[in-house]
């Protein structure tokens, strides 16, 4: 089916899941506004998201579900009062696309999953598993002819962010330093490096070069964590306080590089346009990697295990723990160069 933008005036996007998968479908925003300069966008996605998305100039209104409180049929009822006429489900799970299907939307893109085809008449072929994630909601554009003129991830970082970070930096009397950014989070045990790790690779890192440490948390555990390695190197790392998404892309612009596992702080990086090495393992960098060609990863290839996608690990984790430091320590030199940054060796 092709689409006549003479009939486009009310749009809906429609992506769940955790804040990474939300700004790897902020690439098809530009493209949308561009190609329907007069249309009203909206964008449906979980409360947890909601800030990832505020003060984006492409849309119009952040739309949110909370599976804890709002039932399915009152948002179904308020989707599809809205008179849609182009609704672009990304996320393609059975709420999904019953969502899409109820709108009554004359254009109705999703992808061709099992038991959701019913939902769209412009059904994509996905390309899971063989392009990045951020390629693969573009599909959705493609396919119905939506020009692709940015492949940009946005997210609105404001004067009043800034004003946050750089008080911060200032507080900590940081304005000078070679700040590197570490990203402790990570939504699966399985894709988190761990606090060991991250504790000798700061170890490998400051015995060659004069940087200090910006350590990047989202809940107690992980503010744990961030105090065991602090309690490691008292004066040279430091703890950045509880922060909203927006406030800590603010603060992750402070730091010259971000180093991390595969998590939603790793992709809020990419976003802030923060060169980033990226460590994975149960996870595919070529998917789910840091979006952009000023970013590197690294891998534990000597593994057949890799990119299992497993949530737990019975044989302990090794694409981690047994992932070398010394190659880490490499692509961080490789990242440096990549990127012409100015740090002091000792």
């Amino acid at each position: 089916m092709k689409i006549n933008k003479d009939d486009v005036r009310k749009i809906l996007v429609i992506k769940f899941g955790g804040i990474g998968d939300v700004l790897m479908s902020t690439p098809v925003l530009p493209n949308l506004r561009e190609y329907f300069p007069n249309a009203h966008i909206d964008y449906l996605t979980l409360i947890k998201n909601r800030d990832v998305l505020m003060d984006n100039h492409y849309i119009d209104r952040v739309l949110t579900f909370d599976a804890r409180i709002d039932k399915s049929w009152d948002l179904l009822r308020h989707i599809r009062d809205k008179g849609y006429n182009l609704v672009i489900d990304l996320f393609g799970n059975p709420r999904t696309a019953l969502l899409t299907y109820v709108t009554g939307a004359k254009y109705r893109i999703g992808f061709r999953f099992r038991g959701r085809s019913y939902a769209y008449n412009i059904k994509i072929v996905g390309r899971g598993g063989e392009v990045h994630n951020s390629d693969f909601n573009l599909d959705a554009l493609i396919k119905a002819g939506i020009p692709i003129i940015s492949k940009k991830l946005n997210l609105s970082v404001n004067v009043v962010h800034k004003e946050y970070a750089d008080k911060y930096i200032k507080d900590n009397k940081l304005e000078n330093d070679f700040l590197v950014g570490l990203a402790i989070t990570g939504g699966w045990e399985s894709k988190r490096y761990k606090i060991k790790d991250y504790i000798e690779l700061m170890s490998l890192i400051h015995s060659r070069y004069n940087v200090k440490f910006l350590i990047l948390w989202g809940n107690k555990k992980e503010f744990k964590d961030a105090q065991e390695i602090k309690n490691h190197f008292k004066d040279i790392s430091f703890i950045i306080p509880d922060s909203p998404i927006r406030y800590l892309a603010a603060l992750i612009k402070t730091c010259k590089v971000v180093i991390g596992n595969d998590s939603g702080p790793l992709h809020l990086a990419g976003a802030a346009e923060v060169p980033v090495l990226g460590i994975y393992g149960p996870t595919n960098p070529k998917l789910q990697g840091p979006y952009g060609e000023h970013n590197v990863t690294v891998e534990n290839t000597k593994l057949d295990c890799l990119h299992c996608n497993l949530l737990e690990c019975e044989i302990g984790n090794v694409c981690m723990t047994e992932l070398s430091k010394q190659s880490i320590l490499v692509k961080f030199e490789e990242l440096i160069k990549k990127n012409n940054l100015n740090i002091q060796k000792k």
